[in-house]
């Protein structure tokens, strides 16, 4: 039998290692240099930007990453989490330019650990005040996670979209701005008024259906009118009506550009609202602009904590399990500023509501830093959702661990798994199991598949 040909693409392509890598995406924003805030150079960046990879342990060896040329051993051999980030493949000197990504990669295992949800939070606030503002709903929602729409249903979206394709105009500088009226507005002019016919049509078939509903004339049938009937005098005439009504024009430029929305200052809303109405967008992300990725950045994709978790010997637990966070900022009380803690690799603020994190529940564990603890100062939370800000950062709501009978249980089951304390029922197990190492061939041997069907001993069972 002659074996099937390969065309010369498909050959190269099953022999060649990989020979292409995702493009980076830009940055995170970076503070202004004037700012007094501080801005660390060498910090951990909000998101990664390269494409992390890995490989197996064999392949690690030889230092095979599937790259073009194999990788030193001293620098990939050494960490126990084998994660790279390529910069690039071939640099000017014929060398891969390559660095560790295992902050990146160790930071979504331990979220993804926690098992929250990502919800979209409508207080303009990272850090909420009140406890009502838990009740957030998921990312994943279908009223929320509009992804493909149809253009002409943009409009009646407006307040549940994160996708855009007309930039968020309060994130511009003024050079970015007057670039983007140079290319891409100022050419559009004829669309633009030809938009405009459009709804000047519309806008005059619904106030003659409306007249001839007053009038009792539903049955007369009327001839619609459409843009090309649009004079253009009365198009001027229109134009000087929106004028005088900026916020109609605006929301119609809103929707010809289909520029992200905005959420104007409170000053700004009491003015306009003292003239004539006025509809604040309750889009989430028109404080602070809308996100880059998904709402949910591919971190998870949980819709609830609404589920109970399942021990494998104490069974169904009553509460989560909590975490352990590491006091990071302490929180003072001239001025008020809450404390800060590290949780799963991710800063997270503790004022999220009255009766939330207090010396009641925690004692003073927020309140000073002992230096003399090996590790830092740490308490039992836990995590009740997470939500992604427009700049990329994971922002955590974090509580208490639960009090009571339950709350207590999961904190020792915690402390169990962690190898600290005593277990459940008051004593610790031992763990006397010894682990043999086996090799490739004993695994290989051990999951095979027979090499012939199996057949049952015939029994002479005498009745």
């Amino acid at each position: 039998m002659v074996a099937r040909s390969v065309s010369p693409g498909g050959a190269l392509l099953r022999a060649s290692r990989m020979f292409s890598l995702p493009a980076p995406i830009p940055g995170p924003p970076t503070q202004d240099t004037t700012s007094s805030s501080f801005n660390s150079t060498t910090a951990t960046s909000a998101y990664p930007t390269h494409q992390v990879i890995t490989t197996l342990s064999s392949s690690r060896k030889r230092g095979d990453w599937g790259l073009k040329r194999p990788l030193p051993l001293r620098s990939t051999t050494k960490s126990s989490n084998p994660m790279i980030r390529v910069k690039a493949i071939d640099t000017i000197e014929q060398i891969t330019d390559f660095t560790s990504a295992a902050d990146h990669g160790l930071t979504l295992r331990k979220f993804q650990e926690l098992r929250v949800p990502v919800v979209v939070r409508k207080s303009s606030s990272d850090v909420s005040y009140k406890v009502s503002d838990y009740a957030q709903r998921s990312v994943f929602d279908s009223e929320i996670d509009t992804t493909d729409i149809a253009p002409k249903d943009r409009a009646q979206y407006i307040d549940q979209r994160w996708k855009f394709t007309g930039p968020w105009l309060a994130g511009m500088t003024e050079g970015d701005f007057k670039e983007y009226l140079s290319k891409h507005v100022r050419p559009r002019r004829t669309a633009f008024r030809a938009f405009l016919k459009q709804k000047l049509a519309e806008e005059m078939n619904g106030a003659a259906q409306l007249k001839a509903m007053d009038e009792g004339e539903l049955d007369v049938k009327q001839t619609p009118v459409r843009a090309r009937d649009i004079t253009e005098d009365q198009l001027t005439d229109y134009l000087r009506k929106l004028r005088s009504h900026q916020h109609h024009l605006y929301a119609m430029v809103g929707t010809f550009l289909d520029l992200a929305p905005l959420k104007p200052p409170e000053i700004a809303i009491a003015k306009i609202q003292s003239r004539e109405t006025f509809k604040v967008s309750e889009n989430p992300y028109a404080q602070n602009g809308p996100p880059s990725t998904h709402p949910s950045a591919g971190i998870t994709y949980l819709r609830t904590k609404s589920y109970m978790d399942n021990h494998p010997l104490y069974g169904p637990q009553k509460e989560h399990q909590p975490v352990q966070a590491r006091v990071v900022k302490p929180r003072r009380n001239t001025p008020v500023t809450p404390a800060s803690i590290g949780v799963a690799g991710i800063i997270a603020s503790t004022r999220l509501g009255d009766s939330v994190l207090n010396r009641k529940s925690v004692g003073g564990a927020l309140d000073h830093i002992n230096p003399d603890v090996e590790g830092g100062s740490k308490l039992w939370v836990q995590v009740k959702q997470a939500r992604v800000d427009s700049n990329g950062k994971i922002i955590l709501s974090v509580d208490s661990a639960p009090m009571g009978h339950g709350g207590a249980e999961a904190e020792l089951i915690a402390k169990e798994l962690l190898g600290e304390g005593e277990g459940i029922f008051g004593q610790q197990r031992e763990q006397n199991i010894e682990v043999l190492p086996e090799n490739r061939e004993q695994m290989r041997r051990q999951y095979a598949a027979p090499s012939a069907p199996m057949t049952v001993n015939k029994l002479n069972l005498n009745i």
